[in-house]
């Protein structure tokens, strides 16, 4: 693994005790971060997740453990959740040292003022999804769904899954990708110039012009190929995917960004 910077990015893990090699690559993959300054983890870092008290349960107290001992290696971890794991909470982060973010975030990274997000949020043609999202974002949806027992809030999960993967049939590439206008607004709408995210599982690293400047969109690799991340230092970004490289390389000039291709 080629870290180039303090600081890493990853999302769109989609851990399950049902996917051993996922598992153990995420085992190795936070061995290998000890000693870096920040993990950042932009969601889904779990295929579903239905309460702090279900690690066990669903055979996912490794990803804890290995959590909590890059933490207490000195790396501070910072977890943003998903559409797969929204219901992700303190109890979890006070066990495993993780820091909870809420989305949208604009964090200070290496000296760059970047836009975090997980994803799916700028998906906006995807209506479907937004309505969904929308019902399980209210705080009573939540408690009611947690007050159940453990066995009914598998069932309904394994449901809502079942439906989720027959839905995206039916649906568009093009629909389950961003809304251009969506990302242009919510930038916009910040300070930033460099937006982060996963969901879509299209890695690739984007321009936008509009209003006379440029801004960046990183978007983070699903894992399915292998471990996807971003490294952030202070002259360069570069995002790691299916044995490819693309890098933002930081101007001493004048602090624009230029896109280099390593295959």
């Amino acid at each position: 693994m080629d870290i180039t910077g303090p600081v890493v990015l990853i999302s769109d893990l989609h851990l399950t005790a049902e996917d051993p090699s996922g598992l153990e690559s995420f085992e190795t993959f936070t061995r290998d971060l000890e000693g870096i300054d920040q993990l950042y983890i932009l969601g889904d870092l779990f295929e579903y997740w239905i309460g702090d008290d279900s690690a066990e349960a669903l055979g996912l107290t490794n990803v804890c453990t290995a959590l909590k001992k890059l933490h207490e290696s000195g790396t501070h971890i910072t977890l943003m959740t998903g559409n797969r794991d929204f219901l992700l909470g303190q109890d979890f982060c006070n066990s495993t040292g993780c820091h909870l973010l809420q989305e949208p975030a604009e964090e200070k990274i290496s000296g760059h003022l970047i836009l975090l997000q997980h994803g799916d949020k700028l998906c906006t043609d995807d209506i479907n999804h937004q309505r969904h999202r929308a019902i399980v974002d209210e705080p009573l949806w939540r408690e009611t769904f947690l007050n159940k027992s453990f066995s009914q809030r598998q069932s309904l999960a394994r449901a809502g899954r079942s439906q989720s993967d027959a839905g995206k049939r039916y649906k568009s590439a093009a629909i389950m990708d961003v809304n251009q206008a969506t990302v242009e607004n919510t930038l916009l709408n910040s300070r930033c110039s460099l937006l982060i995210h996963g969901h879509t599982h299209r890695p690739g690293i984007h321009p936008i012009t509009f209003e006379n400047r440029t801004a960046w969109r990183i978007v983070l690799g699903d894992w399915a190929a292998g471990p996807s991340y971003v490294c952030v230092a202070p002259e360069r970004l570069d995002l790691h995917f299916e044995k490819q490289v693309l890098s933002l390389f930081q101007s001493e000039e004048n602090h624009t960004f230029r896109l280099h291709h390593d295959a």
